[in-house]
């Protein structure tokens, strides 16, 4: 029941997923300047003279942000550890560093690059996170963790899954399943409940494997980064370094294999894999930026394509201020114009008078290679080459807040067998995304949501049993990591459902959105309830969907249906949401005038690489895949704007002012 006038459970749930969502996603994006950092608040503050960290005074600009770092991450073990000097000098400096290095946005590049895909899928976690610290977990009543559950069911394994939230929340499962670990390394044999329920995160899983690296057009590319990789590691050598008896020295040899820049370049030569290799941790970017330099050179190369002076005028662009070329990309948003058109403007109209439309297609791939380029030598220089190395002081600094943890498992734990268990799983993983030809056919097969799903089922006994290990030889770690995933878990419980004592502090923010709403204006509350309604009937839409996708990859693997063919997603709420920021970024028109394009006319098209790898049966399959996935999910988020616009200041100042209430008080 609400008072006249006022909102229902499901229209205050739906308020608060349209401010969470766009709020998370809006504090992600303002890291591309250097001012977000700065503006943060704790526990990126300055000292006070007597060299004691100050207390903020002013609400964050990222309260989301701050929320979950304060409440979550700071009180974690080996973080809480960390200097005085680690997150307001160290960490922040790496931040501001990268905002200073204005990385380029999708919008200039003509595509979602990797570093978009990375920001919105994080988002997305993060925004069900800080969702659930806000609002709660609500829960009447215990149930049995003991009873059956249909677990060829969708509907069984989701039951599951909720169940054990319950008792995480409220009751004793926390100790339960380090108790069971500490037994054995069967943790699913606790109950069924909890056997459904890493069913069911393994389904999700699986999905999100299946988002990045089947539906994403960069799939191909990340397994070919994390094959190469795999193939630089010096397992070997780890090995042998973790079979040192003086912990000390075994930390020491690995932090100078992780960190020594000579070696890395030497172990990469020596196998064959690189010839006079970039140092170290800018290794891999530098192999990134080769493919990105190919496209630019043989554009450049090819005479008959554009003229120096259309490049000349991009790479005089591309050296110019962030102000100048914000100024650009504004310009060509307003006036809906090409990026290229808007460059030639402002440097010589002659350039797009003459400009052909193959002509305007290879500066956009001109254009888009060298922001690769400039981007990734940016990052490196941030990573690797600045002074002071910051890079350097937080990898050591955290390898020291983890020395007493690290000592304690070399100790006690067989490490290399678990170094084994990684170098078996990534394997594993590379064997599963190799592309299969199909019979009779040259074509490859489409990787299915079962494949990943069949890939974790067959590893994550070897997790079980890390675990196992861990809990079993170290019970000092293992009562200091239970105790802090017991005080983590509290904060998500509702006001209602328990007693608070002086040291708890549970966030209620629903009330403050619901008096938010009633001081409204007439008008305004109608426009905003309309697309509440709207809103809370997308969202069930996408759980009847993502319960209808899991029920046909349990038929799948039981035998009972036909298999996926690869083109049909996953199950879950969470990469419908990804999409839907992905499909809302503005991208440059394709055109010299306009329109304007967004993510979703652009999710099949690769960041530029090698036009050779343009044809490819992956690339082909990928843009099969998304193709088909967009026929299969036809659910469209309403504009919900109005809300946003109506509410999203005041909600941001609510956040800001529950995340400073829960901060240190000196």
């Amino acid at each position: 029941m609400t008072e006249p006038g006022g909102l229902t459970a499901p229209q205050l749930c739906s308020l608060l997923d349209i401010l969470v969502h766009h709020e998370t996603y809006a504090e992600v994006q303002s890291f591309q300047s250097p001012e977000a950092i700065e503006q943060y608040g704790w526990p990126f503050v300055g000292r006070r003279n007597n060299g004691r960290p100050a207390k903020p005074h002013d609400l964050s600009s990222s309260p989301l942000l701050q929320l979950l770092l304060t409440r979550l991450i700071l009180g974690a073990p080996a973080v809480r550890d960390l200097s005085t000097e680690f997150w307001p000098v160290k960490f922040k400096g790496i931040m501001k560093r990268l905002g200073d290095a204005d990385l380029s946005d999708s919008y200039d590049k003509g595509t979602l690059g990797t570093r978009k895909r990375l920001a919105t899928a994080a988002s997305v976690v993060h925004e069900a996170v800080t969702r659930g610290l806000l609002s709660g977990v609500s829960c009447d009543h215990l149930p049995d963790l003991h009873r059956q559950y249909d677990r060829r069911k969708a509907k069984g394994l989701a039951n599951a899954w909720r169940d054990c939230i319950f008792h995480l929340v409220y009751g004793n499962l926390i100790n339960e399943i380090f108790d069971q670990l500490a037994r054995t390394n069967d943790l699913e044999a606790h109950s069924p409940a909890l056997k459904g329920a890493v069913e069911y995160a393994s389904l999700h899983i699986a999905t999100f494997l299946h988002q990045v690296f089947v539906l994403s057009p960069e799939g191909p590319y990340l397994l070919k980064l994390i094959e190469n990789v795999h193939r630089l590691i010096p397992y070997t050598m780890i090995g042998q370094t973790l079979r040192v008896g003086n912990a000390a020295s075994m930390i020491n040899g690995i932090s100078r294999l992780f960190l020594s820049k000579v070696s890395m370049g030497a172990i990469s030569n020596w196998i064959g894999l690189t010839s006079n290799a970039a140092d170290g941790m800018n290794l891999i970017l530098d192999w990134d930026a080769a493919e990105f330099r190919k496209l630019a050179d043989k554009i450049k190369s090819d005479k008959d394509n554009i003229s120096n002076e259309h490049m000349g005028a991009i790479d005089k662009h591309l050296a110019t201020d962030r102000l100048q070329r914000k100024a650009v990309q504004k310009k060509s948003i307003q006036e809906q114009k090409s990026i290229i058109v808007v460059i030639f403007e402002s440097t010589n109209t002659q350039l797009v008078e003459s400009l052909t439309d193959r002509q305007h297609a290879l500066c956009l791939d001109y254009y888009a290679a060298k922001l690769a380029i400039r981007d990734r030598d940016r990052i490196v220089d941030v990573l690797c080459n600045s002074a002071p190395d910051l890079t350097t002081a937080i990898v050591l600094e955290a390898l020291g807040a983890l020395d007493p943890m690290i000592r304690a498992v070399h100790k006690n734990v067989d490490l290399r067998k678990h170094l084994n268990a990684i170098e078996t799983f990534v394997t594993d993983f590379i064997k599963t995304t190799k592309p299969k030809t199909q019979e009779n056919s040259s074509r490859s097969s489409m990787l299915t949501v079962e494949d990943f799903v069949g890939l974790i089922a067959r590893n994550r006994h070897l997790f079980w049993a890390y675990l196992h290990d861990f809990c079993g030889g170290c019970p000092d770690l293992r009562d200091i990591w239970r105790d802090w995933m017991k005080d983590a878990i509290k904060l998500f419980r509702q006001q209602s459902n328990v007693e608070l004592d002086e040291e708890s502090f549970i966030p209620d923010i629903g009330p403050r959105l619901h008096d938010a709403f009633i001081n409204l204006a007439d008008d305004q509350r109608n426009a905003v309830l309309e697309k509440l309604d709207a809103h809370s009937k997308h969202l069930a839409t996408l759980g009847k969907l993502s319960e209808q996708k899991m029920q046909k990859i349990i038929d799948a693997a039981h035998g009972s249906s036909q298999p996926n063919t690869g083109h049909i997603p996953g199950p879950g709420i969470f990469a419908s949401r990804w999409q839907a920021l992905l499909d809302e970024t503005l991208i440059t028109p394709s055109q010299p005038n306009g329109p304007l394009r967004s993510g979703k006319d652009v999710k099949d098209i690769r960041a530029a690489r090698k036009t050779d790898e343009q044809g490819s049966s992956e690339v082909l399959n990928t843009k099969i895949a998304t193709s088909e996935r967009d026929e299969s999910t036809k659910t469209v988020p309403p504009d919900v704007s109005v809300v946003i616009d109506t509410l999203g200041p005041e909600f941001r100042r609510m956040v800001a002012s529950i995340a400073q209430d829960g901060l240190p008080k000196t």
